[in-house]
């Protein structure tokens, strides 16, 4: 099998966080559209807020976006994680990966309106809170079985990090977030590592199996697709 690491590409074209802020905790979440952050770091990349004043309560949501261009990856996909570098402090929820549809579902630039453009289908088992959520480091998401199933069918993977309060329409009590340092270069940039099936002709010749040939007629196994159109 190889791996192959892809990265999301520069901020806002391929990541990047939309926040919203409003009196009224449901129109706050079901907000057509919200404020595109043009920065690479943001403490409050994933949040679901309470914050209350002599005015009143305001609550303020924020997803965070990211799309990846498989197309460079021929062959099928069997496993992948993403890796998102923490940021700043953490104050309570809980984190999770979901299937997006931002990014205009090609790798455009983020769009105001599209922090609509999410869903509540999770596309990794894995969660982190304010406890687990390493703000020095990458943490892991190991994709699922319908992500793994889209990254196939589509050559991409277009993902949305939510707060559990917000895919829940739950309404927060206090402040609940964790941030997201997407980085501008280097191997801490955000990330899908790609697990496939390895390049080039992969069946058994005259009963010899794929695994044990080289070549044929001299020519190496990867720039061979097909023998007698099989």
């Amino acid at each position: 099998m190889a791996t192959t690491t892809v990265y999301a590409t520069t901020n806002t074209n391929g990541r990047g966080t939309i926040k919203v802020s409003n009196t009224d905790w449901d129109d706050a979440i079901n907000s057509a559209s919200g404020t595109v952050e043009t920065t690479s770091t943001n403490q409050f990349a994933v949040r679901a807020g309470a914050l209350s004043g002599r005015g009143g309560t305001e609550y303020r949501v924020a997803r965070s976006f990211a799309f990846f261009n498989l197309s460079s990856i021929t062959t099928t996909i069997t496993a992948a994680t993403v890796k998102v570098h923490g940021q700043g402090t953490n104050s309570g929820g809980t984190m999770g990966m979901y299937l997006s549809s931002a990014f205009g579902n090609n790798g455009t630039a983020l769009a105001s309106d599209d922090f609509s453009a999410v869903t509540s289908t999770l596309y990794s088992a894995t969660t982190y809170n304010e406890l687990n959520w390493d703000t020095g480091d990458l943490n892991d998401f190991t994709v699922n079985a319908a992500g793994i199933s889209a990254m196939n069918s589509n050559s991409y993977l277009n993902v949305c990090f939510r707060n559990t309060f917000d895919v829940d329409e739950e309404t927060p009590e206090d402040d609940s977030y964790l941030g997201i340092n997407f980085n501008t270069s280097g191997t801490d940039r955000i990330q899908v590592v790609v697990t496939h099936a390895d390049p080039g002709y992969g069946n058994s010749v005259n009963q010899i199996s794929s695994t044990n040939i080289g070549g044929i007629n001299q020519i190496d196994t990867a720039d061979i697709e097909k023998i007698n159109q099989i």
